[in-house]
């Protein structure tokens, strides 16, 4: 078996000498494109030449075209010269920048979270050792992990403003004027004055029990009282429940047939005469809960014929009966039979008509009418006069004869002038009508035109007065007698009078039709 020859080992160089130089490889461009490479490195020169031009701010206006160099180094004659135009230059890019930054200084990189060296967890014989305390807070279990929850920024505090000055100290408020002292009282008596108080709510509501509809006395007692917290509302109830619901028997008074009665009698009859009004308020007074009580005397209501003067003085007779009860503090006296109509003859027998000046009397006008059996229940103070004695009450002068409009219209019948019933004729005569109280309206919005009517027919309008708070008139009275009449103007056409002043009145008169009510009557003598 043969052995190869191993090959020569490279000669041994030495370190200091340099390798020589590979072999150059012979090129193969050929001799065209060696002519055209110093052309395209004169253009690129020449190009550069324009853009530093233009860089400067200065306009380029090339005066010398730069012609290509050949080979040779001499200028192309045979080549056009036409001018080199350099390229436009790239289009600057806009850099995106956030908000904020400049634009020389690159935002830097976002910054990654290291993640931390895990301590190492000291050995059993190490806590020992460091005492009896630090054992007990290592054995303490870890607080539960808190759940994950949005990080919200805190608040940005705002900005603090200065302290407030000290504020100046408040002026004392200015003394309030003391009242009038006349305007407080007036103010006063009108909230307690029961002959201007508003009985409306409580005077619709005692109109809705029908006396067919009744139970029982509790329980028309209690129906027509429970709403009202007041005494006086409470007694006026049933006085307007009254006037609704008992007619006068005028049948049996004038056929002299008048038989007792009790309450249970007048509620299912629906008739009585005036110890039936009385009887019957009184009980249902009391079933209510209020004081109150039948009082039996004399009234100078119909058939009453007044005494001569010089006459000889009548015997107490009484006649009549009414009641007296305790409203809110004070005794006043009411007349229920007066107050639910009328009893003009045999003939004509009872007319129903509401009076309710006999519910807001005082007991001094009441007693002009009323003489009871017992004076005390005049119930009259000292301070008006104490009790009047039968003599006093039976010979005063009759007044007037007053119609129910009379107190529809709220007139005080106890300051009408003339007084008296009879006016001596061939004189002048001074006519004056008030209204019951001095809180009442006169204005002409709130009131009727009121005249005179003389025997003759003639008729003469009545001017308020504001001296008096009232109307009156100044008049001849011819002589010969008659009655002379105290009307009101109910209606103008076909138009309600109320609110018509004497002016448009008497533009009225012999131009349109007019209907009148009577108030009161005098008799001329």
């Amino acid at each position: 078996m043969s052995t190869l020859a191993r090959p020569p080992l490279p000669a041994r160089r030495s370190s200091g000498v340099p390798p020589p130089p590979p072999p150059r490889r012979a090129s193969k461009v050929s001799d065209d494109e060696e002519t055209e490479k110093p052309m395209g490195i004169a253009a690129r020169i020449a190009s550069l030449q324009l853009n530093h031009v233009a860089k400067a701010g200065k306009p380029v206006t090339p005066t010398k075209q730069v012609q290509p160099v050949t080979p040779e180094g001499s200028q192309g004659e045979d080549e056009e010269d036409d001018p080199v135009v350099p390229p436009p230059p790239p289009p600057r890019r806009k850099s995106i920048v956030p908000k904020g930054r400049s634009e020389s200084i690159p935002p830097p990189p976002p910054r990654q979270k290291s993640t931390p060296v895990p301590t190492r967890q000291p050995t059993w014989e190490e806590i020992e050792a460091r005492g009896h305390d630090f054992v007990r807070a290592v054995s303490r279990k870890p607080p539960p992990i808190p759940s994950e929850q949005t990080h919200v920024p805190p608040a940005v505090p705002g900005r603090r403003l200065p302290p407030k000055p000290a504020r100046l100290p408040t002026p004392p408020p200015e003394p309030e004027p003391e009242p009038d002292y006349d305007e407080a009282v007036e103010e006063e008596e009108s909230s307690s004055c029961l002959k201007c108080h508003d009985f409306s709510f409580v005077d619709d509501h005692a109109a809705q029990f029908p006396r067919e509809t009744v139970v029982s006395l509790d329980q028309l007692a209690y129906d027509l009282t429970c709403p009202w917290e007041s005494e006086t509302e409470k007694c006026r109830a049933i006085f307007t429940w009254l006037h609704h619901n008992i007619a006068y028997d005028a049948e049996s008074f004038f056929g002299g047939n008048v038989q007792p009665c009790t309450p249970e009698s007048t509620l299912r009859t629906g008739l009585g005469v005036c110890d039936g009004y009385a009887t019957l308020f009184a009980d249902l007074a009391t079933r209510a809960g209020l004081q109150a009580m039948k009082v039996t005397g004399h009234g100078k209501g119909f058939g009453y014929i007044a005494t001569e003067a010089g006459g000889p003085l009548p015997q107490y007779q009484g006649n009549h009966a009414w009641n007296c009860a305790l409203m809110d503090g004070d005794w006043r006296l009411v007349d229920s039979c007066w107050g639910a109509g009328s009893v003009n003859g045999a003939a004509s027998g009872y007319v129903k008509g509401f009076n309710p000046s006999w519910f807001t009397y005082t007991n001094a006008e009441f007693g002009k009418k009323h003489y009871p059996e017992d004076p005390g229940y005049q119930l009259l103070s000292d301070e008006e006069g104490g009790p009047v004695s039968w003599e006093d009450y039976i010979l005063e002068e009759e007044g007037p004869l007053i119609f129910n409009d009379f107190h529809t219209n709220k007139f005080s019948a106890r300051y009408i002038q003339p007084s008296t019933k009879y006016i001596q004729g061939g004189t002048w005569v001074s006519f004056h009508l008030l209204k019951l109280c001095e809180h009442l309206s006169t204005a002409d919005a709130d009131n009727y035109v009121h005249l005179i009517c003389m025997p003759d027919e003639s008729r003469t309008p009545m001017v308020l007065n504001p001296e008096s708070g009232g109307w009156s008139a100044d008049i001849f009275v011819p002589a010969g007698g008659g009655d002379l009449s105290l009307f009101y103007v109910t209606k103008i056409g076909e138009d309600n009078a109320k609110g018509v002043g004497v002016k448009d009145y008497t533009r009225a008169v012999g131009r349109k039709g007019m209907a009148f009510g009577g108030l009161c009557r005098w008799t001329v003598v």
